[in-house]
């Protein structure tokens, strides 16, 4: 507050100096008196919402234990009744708090729709298991309706998401779309016959970088939308998405076809360097420390894999430790660099 009293003062002083005229003052002025009713200071978390929440954690782990324990005592019908019930009575419960002035009503749907998204995916295998829909003995993962619990899964935590704007379920949302990936790739794996190695990878890299790139584009539109502390979950998952990816295919075999090996890990690396360097304009330092974590993966299982047993391992591990300090000088340099421009 003393801080826009302060600068309004300044404005004044600029408008006798002749600096600006009085039409940039009142805007001026208009902008920081909005700008300072907008500022709500951040509220932490008190001792006694820890304790809410770790009591409310205890009951829900107990109550799944007993079931577990009971499990088969239950029968079909009881085994979904025991998973859907509750599943239900979070997601209503989180519904009619969600629309509530009371920041700790709030908070406690949050923590409803977290607990109900999380279990919406176990629950539809469930349903699906116990009607004899899936063949999970021969299929496994990648059975069809494993698929579409995750989609379902994944559906209804994007729903909460939207309702519900927050880093719970900006999480719950991430983590079921990432199993949908995982899902999916097991079920494409089963439908389409194999053919080349090195191709089969090339659309896996395809699907990891479309994926990602969904990711990414999400977090540009939270930032659009002025949801700034939404952002860096998106683009957590983006980064390491496409990283991960890139990563996992460059250090698969490719038996004596060497080219192969050198495309991909060619692409892993200039994947690391793009979002070392995007990470410079786009002011994100998860982007820096995603970038430079696998750049330095990369460069490590480079030297062992392919260097380690021609100049030996002594000198691969200095040549190996020399990079890790040139990485790390390179990242705090560009870590500090994107701080002073914040």
């Amino acid at each position: 507050m003393v801080k826009s009293e302060s600068l309004l003062n300044k404005i004044e002083e600029w408008v006798e100096e002749g600096l600006i005229s009085h039409e940039q003052a009142e805007a001026l002025k208009q902008r920081e008196i909005k700008s300072t009713m907008e500022f709500v200071p951040a509220r932490r978390v008190g001792i006694n919402e820890i304790f809410v929440y770790l009591g409310s954690l205890v009951i829900f782990l107990a109550l799944a234990f007993l079931v577990s324990l009971n499990w088969k005592a239950l029968g079909s019908v009881g085994r979904i009744l025991s998973i859907l019930i509750p599943t239900i009575i979070m997601l209503v419960l989180g519904w009619l708090l969600r629309s509530s002035d009371s920041i700790y009503l709030k908070r406690g749907a949050q923590a409803l729709w977290l607990g109900g998204c999380l279990l919406s995916g176990l629950t539809f295998w469930v349903i699906f298991y116990e009607l004899d829909l899936m063949n999970l003995q021969e299929l496994g993962p990648s059975d069809p309706w494993v698929l579409l619990g995750c989609l379902l899964a994944t559906v209804l935590a994007g729903a909460a998401f939207i309702f519900l704007p927050s880093i719970t379920q900006s999480i719950t949302f991430h983590l079921w779309g990432s199993i949908l990936l995982s899902s999916f790739i097991g079920w494409l794996g089963n439908i389409i016959p194999r053919f080349n190695h090195f191709y089969e990878n090339l659309l896996l890299l395809l699907i990891g970088l479309i994926a990602g790139g969904l990711w990414l584009v999400l977090s540009e539109w939270l930032r659009m939308r002025e949801k700034k502390s939404l952002v860096w979950v998106s683009q957590i998952f983006g980064a390491l998405t496409i990283l991960s990816f890139t990563g996992l295919l460059a250090t698969d075999t490719y038996g004596f076809t060497w080219w192969q090996e050198i495309i991909m890990v060619g692409i892993a690396f200039l994947a690391s360097i793009a979002f070392i360097v995007i990470s410079v304009k786009k002011q994100s330092r998860i982007f820096l420390y995603c970038g430079a974590a696998f750049l330095l993966f990369i460069i490590t299982y480079v030297n062992f894999e392919h260097f380690a047993d021609k100049i030996g391992m002594p000198i691969a591990l200095f040549i190996t430790g020399v990079l890790l300090i040139g990485v790390g000088l390179g990242t705090g340099r560009l870590r500090r660099r994107i701080q002073v421009s914040k």
